[in-house]
């Protein structure tokens, strides 16, 4: 193909449009569009950032089929593997991907590999964005089918994602041609333009060997039915989550958070779990309501996020402090 034939969305995915950091989202003068491009190379679109307790600030870039990479960075495959996909407008250095692989390279036990698809997941562009969550779940499970080949066990090997970066989890894990993961983890799943879409295109039970989803916005920018094994309704799972209410958040000098506080409380949670695995205790009921009138109180329990028990089945529930930390427990 001739440089006069290339569609403009190729050749902005090669220049990478110009961008600009706002708060902690990147607004992009052009989207890329995956669907009119998808033979671009994906190298440039995205990169697997590694972080291990030996590099916890500065990551090691890992590529598809680069072995000199792989081997040279500081991946152990005897230890468990995070593989964290960010939200619309996020990049790896900030927002949820920061405060998830902190709590990750704290433990000091995991191997992070945080998927870099800012430019894929670009403001304001969201139609293109959350089109391009196929995209990005098909190149990730490329990418850990080539690490499977390498070594990775999939019994160690938990995706987890924000958001957009919910979805394209679960189309990574249903397009895995070397088995399942053993863990999905979707907080707070993206709901606009995925309501509709088939289960192949969004985070569905079938994608890993257990899938679990924390909902915060249900129903706003989140969804609201349940989409995994084991769904938890943190104050019913909907906005405004406690310290979200409109008259904490509108004297705040961040813009973003007035429209997404209670939508990012989800990722907030998981961190804090990750960090504290006996802690957010929650109930199995059938409903918000009847959890709150006590009607639940013997049911069974588990634990919201990282120390979920992984037999547990259904809607759970519970409440949260206002502010950090959440857990009441």
């Amino acid at each position: 193909m001739d440089a006069a034939t290339v569609p403009l969305a190729c050749f902005l995915s090669l220049i990478r449009p110009p961008g600009i950091q706002f708060e902690n989202a990147l607004l992009q003068i052009a989207p890329v569009n995956k669907g009119k491009c998808p033979f671009v190379r994906d190298n440039n679109d995205l990169v697997f950032q590694l972080y291990t307790r030996h590099n916890p600030t500065v990551a090691h870039s890992l590529l598809i089929d680069d072995d000199e990479r792989l081997f040279a960075s500081s991946i152990d495959f005897h230890d468990p593997t995070v593989i964290y996909f960010h939200a619309f407008m996020e990049t790896p250095d900030d927002g949820s991907a920061l405060m998830v692989r902190e709590a990750y390279t704290h433990r000091g036990d995991t191997n992070v590999i945080v998927v870099d698809a800012q430019r894929l997941e670009a403001g304001p562009w969201y139609f293109k964005a959350a089109e391009n969550t196929w995209y990005i779940g098909r190149i990730a499970a490329q990418f850990i089918d080539y690490l499977v080949s390498r070594g990775l066990k999939l019994s160690k090997t938990h995706l987890v994602g924000h958001s957009l970066g919910a979805q394209s989890a679960g189309v990574a894990g249903a397009s895995l041609q070397s088995g399942l993961v053993s863990r999905i983890t979707g907080l707070d799943p993206a709901l606009p333009l995925f309501d509709k879409l088939g289960l192949s295109q969004r985070l569905d039970p079938s994608d890993a060997e257990f899938v679990d989803v924390i909902h915060t916005d249900a129903g706003i920018f989140g969804f609201k039915q349940q989409v995994g094994h084991v769904d938890f309704y943190p104050n019913g799972g909907i906005s405004p989550q406690p310290g979200c209410e409109l008259e904490v958040v509108l004297p705040k000098q961040l813009v973003l958070n007035k429209f997404f506080c209670s939508h990012w409380r989800s990722y907030m949670f998981f961190s804090e779990s990750v960090l504290r695995p006996d802690a957010f205790v929650a109930s199995r009921c059938a409903s918000w309501k009847e959890y709150a009138r006590g009607f639940c109180a013997h049911e069974p329990t588990t634990h919201m996020g990282f120390g979920v028990d992984r037999k547990e089945r259904g809607q759970y529930f519970l409440t949260t402090h206002r502010q950090s930390p959440y857990s009441i427990e």
